[in-house]
């Protein structure tokens, strides 16, 4: 690493990477998300090797970790980065805001992080309630895609180790969806029952992201935020088995999108288990102008399939 990326090199606590009981406790983890017979891994980097797909609410994740007085480089720990979705996002844009973002990748899966480094990127072998890092390293640290992976037991070390690596003035964005939500209900179900890998998962209620910063030396607020999954294709037809095909990888349920099943029928129960009207409507500050149901468009002759998902999202800004 010290050749390779001695920027993340001078950012890791050397007591901390050589702690044989945090290295323990990473060779100890069974992760569904490295290869096994069970293929889920395997769908899930298939699906996120088109990293466009939900850049929407990355994007404004990543934004919502900057802050726009920041004088020079941004340094982000993504703390549950699999191969580098995010990073390789960002280097695939021109972003004026985010053109300053420096990305460090880390994930428990020693597999995901293997398949990050050999992509270039700088990335790192660690458990979110146990960073390598040193304390006050780097300017901001990003939980988001899988947090509620994070038992409900280990979550309050989570975020106490987010703020411990932040620098005072920086932030920590924590991302997942409620428990009432319509993508908590997708998860319980669609993905536990029919995912090889189940999904027994517990994900946030409000009361619980705000009460994970409460004694921590940070100034909190909760947001509700759009994270749609967006793909496109050249006509209607592609861009709905495209979706199809991509909530079948993502989310290894493609027993529930099989081949042999109607294009229209997989749309239509698209359509009913990603409606967030009555979610949405419910909502104190819910965003404006954006579709509450699946939805197929056609835009500058290019077809769109956008399935509608509403995260809750904790911004957390550290003290001095």
């Amino acid at each position: 690493m010290a050749a390779e990326h001695p920027g993340l090199h001078d950012l890791i606590d050397p007591t901390r990477a050589r702690s044989p009981r945090l290295l323990s406790a990473l060779v100890s983890v069974t992760n569904e998300f490295d290869s096994d017979e069970t293929g889920r891994g395997d769908s899930y980097r298939r699906a996120q090797e088109d990293s466009s797909v939900r850049w929407t609410g990355a994007r404004q994740l990543l934004q919502l970790a900057t802050r726009t007085d920041s004088p020079g480089d941004v340094t982000l720990l993504d703390v549950l980065g699999g191969d580098g979705t995010i990073a390789r996002a960002v280097a695939d844009r021109a972003d004026s805001r985010l053109a300053k973002l420096s990305i460090i990748t880390g994930d428990i899966s020693g597999e995901m992080v293997a398949r990050a480094l050999a992509q270039g990127l700088p990335a790192l072998r660690q458990s979110a309630d146990a960073l390598l890092l040193r304390d006050a390293s780097i300017d901001a640290t990003l939980l988001a895609y899988g947090t509620h992976h994070i038992t409900p037991a280990d979550r309050p070390q989570a975020a106490s180790e987010a703020v411990r690596v932040v620098r005072p003035g920086g932030r920590v964005v924590l991302h997942d969806f409620d428990t009432a939500s319509p993508m908590a209900r997708f998860f319980a179900e669609v993905v536990h029952p029919y995912s090889a890998a189940g999904h027994d998962y517990a994900h946030f209620s409000r009361a619980e992201l705000t009460a994970l910063f409460a004694g921590l030396p940070v100034t909190a607020r909760v947001l509700d935020v759009y994270d749609p999954l967006i793909v496109e294709a050249d006509d209607y037809q592609s861009a709905r088995a495209r979706m199809c095909q991509y909530i079948a990888d993502m989310y290894g349920v493609q027993e529930v999108f099989s081949a042999d099943r109607d294009p229209a029928t997989s749309w239509t129960f698209i359509e009913e288990i990603f409606d967030h009207s009555c979610y949405a409507a419910a909502l104190r500050d819910a965003p404006s102008g954006i579709p509450l149901r699946p939805v197929l468009r056609e835009s500058g002759g290019r077809w769109f399939a956008e399935v509608p998902r509403m995260a809750i999202v904790a911004v957390a800004e550290k003290r001095a």
